[in-house]
């Protein structure tokens, strides 16, 4: 592989991945493909499923699918910014009555209202919906609060690379 680096290094990344595939297995090369329904068995009422997003990945497609096929009332949506806490509250407090889902876009532009979510999706004086849930989108951030980190189940969505990759991903979220 130092070889190919040197003479080709458009090609080192090709090399690399034979080499992983021969020794480890081509169980090692295939790229991670979790669904929305496993994603949604491992969140829990008080615990969210944060998305990291990248160059156009939006997650709401999928949340809205998988809603309809659990035959779920459409998720509230709250794109956060200047002056839409209230409003995102609002919408969990429902939720933890009514049992829908919430989805919180955007969420990097918020990060003081990120850092309360800890302290409200554990209430004292509060019973949770078991099936509520909260979805978070946001681009990473140094700044986002640790503590709801390590609390959610974290997703990057990220664009398939290759052309298999590609169409199993189409395959996968198209037909039932």
């Amino acid at each position: 592989m130092c070889l190919v680096r040197c003479l080709r290094e458009d090609r080192t990344l090709i090399a690399s991945e034979m080499y992983i595939a021969d020794t480890l297995g081509p169980e090692y090369i295939e790229p991670v493909t979790d669904t929305i329904a496993e994603i949604w068995g491992e969140s829990m009422p008080n615990r969210p499923v944060l998305f990291l997003l990248s160059a156009g990945a939006d997650p709401t497609g999928m949340i809205d699918e998988l809603a309809r096929k659990k035959k779920l009332p459409q998720p509230s949506q709250v794109s956060m910014g200047e002056g839409q806490e209230k409003e995102a509250q609002a919408k969990i407090d429902a939720g933890f009555i009514s049992g829908n889902w919430v989805i919180l876009n955007n969420c990097h532009l918020a990060l003081e209202y990120m850092a309360e979510l800890e302290v409200i999706l554990n209430p004292k004086d509060k019973e949770i919906h078991p099936d509520f849930r909260l979805f978070i989108s946001a681009e990473p951030s140094k700044d986002f609060p640790l503590g709801l980190l390590q609390m959610a189940v974290k997703v990057t969505t990220e664009p398939p690379s290759g052309m298999k990759a590609g169409l199993s991903r189409t395959f996968n979220t198209m037909i039932n």
